[in-house]
């Protein structure tokens, strides 16, 4: 099968795809990157399996062996016999038809032959080439076709499939008010299926249940940056009317040219129809498109969009500060809580994400694995990292003390903490607390989510600014630390 009749192949499952999911494909660049490289591999790799796995490749070897003995002239009584016996056996295999009953007569007569006979062996050598190529070319190109189809189906099934899953992600992300185009960037790395799928039960999680819903929303508006104000230059786009010359507009004199518009004829070539004589050159100009005559048009105002850079002062506040998520996947987390706590950290790097808001992630037990979720990290990494869980004890510190090293970093200065966990924890040590206090003297902000319904009675409760309680079983949600508050409590 030529290479040619693969690509095109190739190129209808291409347009078939586009046509099932026109606003998918068209709408993300990566995307449809992805199907295109995945038909290019396709077309590759169905060549080589086709050239490789052809199950008839000794009988191309034998007939190829023949062919050189009857180009050669070498053929004998008993090659042929053998040949004419391999051209039987294919076709018996292939289950084509094969007039046997004439090959065998032929072979005996060349057994049992007189001189003469024996003169018509390269005749019937050349007719056996000619019906082993035709047979062994017709069973080649009927396999190569059903292969082709198996193929092609196979391809269409898997970008089908593939596509229906990000099409149904895609609308819950929408659905949830995050921009799909972020973490549907398949660009940066390689999502199978089942990543689809998981990244899909987070999505869904957080879009049927309104508990989580209301819970993401709130966490998304957690408190901006200080208001400060600074001059930023900006691009602007903006409407010109720009006058422009249109042909088709008689309304001024801008020249002269030659042509038969009798209408805007000089009186000049006009004159000549005053006298027979010159009538005659008035006819000749008139049928070559020769005559003098005024070049008109006019002028139309025409709208253009021109881009310019300006500078406008803005305020601070208009922009979220960085993020620091910490998700608790310790054994006391093991089920619905943990699958909460991820669907939050979706929702949380998503808006980051979106927001362009440096977003830092830290998934803790005993021991730490981190993510820092910048421009070059698309969906394949936020789902390896969410997949992982640690199911061992709890211990928040060093967590708590990697966050406050990344939030000495220039990207996460005055950055906000979010602790997602049960606290079924211990205490936190004297010196931790303290490097916390400093933190928050410099700006940044400590959050906390309680997710269950118990929580430790006598935690500190200067650790956090604001610290909410999710209760999985009700969905209800409750406030239960403001720190400002509890500070001007004990001041009074």
């Amino acid at each position: 099968m030529s290479l040619k009749q693969i690509d095109q192949c190739g190129a209808e499952i291409h347009v078939k795809i586009i046509s099932e999911y026109p606003e998918l494909i068209k709408g993300s660049e990566a995307i449809s990157s992805y199907v295109s490289n995945k038909v290019s591999d396709w077309q590759r790799q169905t060549q080589q399996n086709l050239l490789q796995n052809f199950p008839y490749d000794q009988n191309e070897s034998s007939l190829a062996c023949w062919k050189n003995i009857v180009e050669s002239g070498l053929q004998s009584v008993e090659n042929f016999g053998h040949s004419t016996q391999n051209f039987l056996a294919l076709c018996k295999e292939a289950k084509r038809p094969a007039n046997e009953v004439f090959w065998h007569k032929q072979l005996d007569q060349h057994q049992h032959a007189s001189n003469k006979t024996q003169r018509d062996l390269p005749i019937n050598a050349q007719l056996l080439l000619n019906e082993w190529q035709k047979a062994t070319d017709e069973i080649r190109t009927e396999w190569e076709l059903d292969q082709l189809q198996v193929f092609r189906e196979q391809l269409l099934k898997q970008l089908e499939d593939f596509l229906q899953h990000l099409q149904e992600l895609h609308d819950q992300l929408e659905s949830m008010g995050l921009e799909p185009g972020i973490l549907l960037d398949l660009s940066k790395g390689k999502l199978s299926e089942q990543d689809i799928k998981q990244f899909k039960r987070w999505a869904k999680y957080m879009a049927e249940n309104q508990g989580v819903k209301s819970l993401c929303d709130m966490l998304g508006k957690m408190r901006q940056i200080e208001l400060s104000e600074k001059i930023e230059r900006v691009q602007v786009t903006r409407v010109l009317s720009v006058p422009k010359p249109d042909l088709n507009s008689r309304e001024e004199i801008v020249g002269i040219r030659l042509g038969r518009d009798i209408e805007y004829a000089l009186p000049s070539e006009l004159a000549l129809l005053s006298d027979p004589d010159t009538s005659l050159l008035f006819d000749l100009k008139f049928v070559e498109s020769r005559l003098m005559c005024f070049e008109m048009q006019g002028i139309v105002p025409v709208l253009e969009y021109h881009d310019f850079e300006e500078d406008v002062q803005v305020q601070e506040q208009e922009k979220q500060g960085p993020m620091v998520l910490c998700v608790d996947t310790s054994g006391s987390m093991h089920g619905m809580p943990e699958t909460i706590a991820k669907a939050v950290v979706l929702y949380m790097a998503s808006k980051a994400r979106a927001d362009k808001r440096p977003c830092y992630l830290i998934n803790f037990s005993t021991g730490i694995q981190t993510l820092d979720l910048g421009e070059s990290m698309g969906m394949e990494s936020l789902i390896r990292f969410l997949q992982m869980s640690f199911y061992g004890g709890t211990d928040v510190a060093p967590a708590l003390r990697h966050a406050l090293d990344v939030m000495k970093k220039d990207d996460y200065l005055k950055s906000d903490l979010l602790i997602i966990s049960d606290f079924i924890m211990g205490h936190l040590p004297a010196n931790l607390l303290k490097q916390i206090e400093l933190q928050r003297e410099g700006g940044n902000k400590f959050y906390s989510l309680v997710v269950g319904s118990s929580f430790m009675s006598d935690r500190i409760k200067t650790l956090f600014d604001q610290e909410w309680v999710f209760n999985p079983a009700t969905s209800h949600i409750h406030e239960l630390v403001n720190f400002n508050e509890n500070i001007s409590q004990r001041s009074d």
